[in-house]
């Protein structure tokens, strides 16, 4: 079993293909590293799942749940936030850049 992660990473997206692998890149790209990024596809219908799936590949501190079909907005951010297990939370959007 792998230790708790002092922070969690909340990432909802839906169909955030064009922008995704930038977000990723700037959050994987921090200079703290004591945190988890759960992702959580809404049944994107796009190249959100092979992005993601290739990040997971790389990146140990990546989980990544895809649901069966589109629960709409609120419900998929309520199910990123039940899935986090860090002491702290914050969110992330898909579309969206971090410094370091």
């Amino acid at each position: 079993m792998t230790a708790q992660p002092r922070l969690s990473i909340g990432l909802p997206v839906y169909n955030g293909e064009e922008y995704l692998a930038e977000s990723l890149d700037a959050l994987l790209g921090q200079t703290y590293e004591d945190f988890e990024l759960v992702i959580c596809d809404n049944a994107s219908t796009d190249g959100t799942q092979d992005i993601c799936r290739k990040y997971t590949e790389q990146d140990s501190r990546i989980r990544y749940l895809r649901l069966p079909r589109n629960i709409g907005a609120t419900p998929n951010h309520n199910h990123v936030l039940a899935e986090s297990r860090g002491e702290l939370f914050k969110w992330a959007s898909h579309d969206d850049l971090y410094a370091r």
